[in-house]
């Protein structure tokens, strides 16, 4: 079965083990009013869907983007509201009224901060709209991008003529008032809702079973064997990602819906101290994504012939030209090294390929930085400049990384930075959970002679065909060649635990851990462990292997 499918479930779906069952009821400030003034408005219009014939493809065009940012810790927000907010603001950045309650297509970035049971019903009776065609998402970052690659494909063959895609998240105020208001709503009854993503569990049992799960542990796996794959010491690779992630910084200081807006320095993205620790080796605080923020964003999509309509003027308007989806081998622990990314190149190829354009001909990029290493690689793999300006956002640690709904944002900027220079295009690249899945776009304020939209069905597991699966052994002893690692801090900067991955002379690759000796996993972050080898064993009590003597 394609695990990459759409499929009618419960919007209360949970995803592995996360689950956040907080209900808050207040509304952002002015929500009532804004709303009430906008169905007043549409409430006696009668609106005419214009629709194109199913082989007359039309070119999809955005329209309207709108966003926010809510940094008033007693203004506590709903995630759903602040969608509706960002819509209507994206209503009126088209410079046409009453467009929302025309809409066939509502797309919804799945919410973390709250456990919804209806927010997309909610979202379009706010917006007095009844589209057809619902869609909300698993966990995972490649939401914003490949929701619009799958809007822009049904406006290409008829399916779709106005669609509104929008996300959000309230992690900064949804702890006021929890204990009083958690739980659903009264009286709300489950609806069901297309579900549109990769619904694979994101690591294997054997992957958990060593605490690789949380994002911030997994990715200095990637980052340790790429420092070491390009032939950097320890404090080279740390001073080359501060010295990237200043880049990312400079950027979000100029956005105005940034969370953090203090244009850090390379040196202290990169020197730790005890505001800036380091939790897991070798990123440091600043170093990683940041999810407590309230931020939302939403994207107006129509049919060219639905704004020639509504008389949307041509400065308004910003193309997708070329679009893609695509995985790495799922699992970490198949992947075909550590350091590259051939899946990503995947995605790439194919949505050059449906632009007509190549590396040279794209003037703005937006790379996901949840950390330093995934631009790291997307740079490598794109065969880009060191010079290259890697955001028009700001990225995850310093514009805010909104749950799932960063690139939505990206996508955001992009159209603003191109309705300025028409004749330029800019790439959005985003990543879901581990460099695990990939959607990416590029945009164009220029129009392309037409949009078609290869089905990602035909490219997106090609990894799986290109390269088999890493034999994964259990149960060994011996010693084993250190293949890479990671590692973790308490908040006074002790030593707690590490993991690394190894590998017998076959290449076949096991997991082991030490949690015992906080002496040799300090030598780790000092001294270079990729490629000696660590004595492994069974651990007596808990039956996973464990790791002493590097040599």
């Amino acid at each position: 079965m394609n695990p990459s499918r759409e499929s009618s479930v419960s919007s209360e779906t949970r995803w592995g083990n996360v689950l956040f069952p907080i209900v808050l009821n207040h509304d952002p400030p002015g929500f009532d009013n804004v709303v009430n003034s906008y169905n007043q408005r549409t409430s006696q219009r009668s609106v005419e869907i214009m629709t194109s014939e199913k082989n007359d493809r039309q070119v999809p065009v955005l329209v309207g983007i709108g966003q926010l940012v809510n940094r008033d810790r007693t203004q506590p927000g709903e995630p759903w509201k602040y969608m509706v907010q960002c819509a209507l603001k994206a209503e009126e950045d088209t410079g046409v009224h009453d467009i929302l309650s025309s809409i066939d297509n509502l797309s919804m970035v799945n919410v973390i901060s709250r456990n919804y049971l209806n927010e997309p019903l909610r979202i379009a009776t706010a917006l007095n709209a009844n589209p057809r065609d619902v869609v909300t998402t698993p966990i995972g970052a490649t939401a914003p991008q490949s929701l619009l690659n799958r809007l822009c494909g049904r406006i290409s063959t008829g399916e779709s003529n106005i669609g509104l895609i929008c996300g959000g998240e309230a992690f900064y105020t949804r702890r006021i008032g929890a204990e009083s208001l958690q739980g659903k709503t009264q009286g709300e009854k489950r609806t069901k809702f297309r579900l549109f993503g990769d619904l694979r569990e994101p690591v294997s049992n054997l992957e958990a079973s060593y605490g690789l799960f949380l994002p911030a542990v997994v990715y200095p796996l990637f980052a340790n064997a790429y420092r070491h794959y390009h032939d950097l010491s320890l404090n080279e690779y740390i001073l080359q990602s501060g010295q990237l992630c200043e880049k990312y910084s400079r950027t979000a200081a100029q956005n105005d819906v940034a969370w953090f807006r203090d244009s850090k320095t390379a040196e202290q993205i990169s020197t730790v101290t005890a505001d800036n620790r380091m939790a897991h080796y070798p990123f440091t605080k600043y170093m990683n994504a940041i999810m407590n923020v309230d931020q939302a964003a939403a994207l107006l999509v129509m049919s060219e012939m639905e704004a020639n309509r509504l008389g949307i003027s041509d400065e308004r308007r910003i193309y997708l030209v070329g679009c893609s989806d695509a995985s790495e081998k799922w699992h970490i622990s198949n992947r075909l090294n550590y350091y590259s990314a051939p899946g990503l190149k995947i995605a790439y190829d194919n949505a050059l390929a449906q632009a007509e354009l190549s590396t040279p001909d794209i003037d703005y990029w937006d790379l996901y930085n949840c950390f330093p290493v995934a631009a790291q690689i997307a740079l490598k793999t794109f065969q880009l400049p060191a010079d290259t300006n890697p955001t028009i956002t700001g990225g995850l640690p310093y514009f805010g990384g909104a749950g799932n709904n960063y690139s939505l944002h990206s996508i955001c900027a992009m159209v603003q930075k191109l309705r300025a220079e028409p004749e330029k295009t800019g790439v959005v690249q985003s990543v879901t959970w581990y460099m695990s899945k990939y959607a990416i776009g590029i945009y164009s304020g220029t129009r392309p002679e037409k949009f078609q939209r290869r089905d990602p069905s035909e490219y997106m597991y090609d990894i799986d065909k290109l390269y088999p699966d890493v034999p994964v052994l259990t149960n060994q002893a011996g010693r084993f060649e250190i293949e890479t690692y990671t590692t973790t801090l308490n908040r006074e900067g002790v030593p707690q635990s590490a993991v690394i991955i190894a590998k017998d002379q076959n290449g076949a690759r096991l997991f082991a851990l030490n949690d015992t000796d906080p002496q040799l996993i300090e030598e780790m972050m000092q001294k270079e462990p990729i490629g000696k080898t660590a004595l492994i064993r069974i651990g007596p009590t808990t039956g996973r292997q464990v790791f002493t003597d590097i040599t």
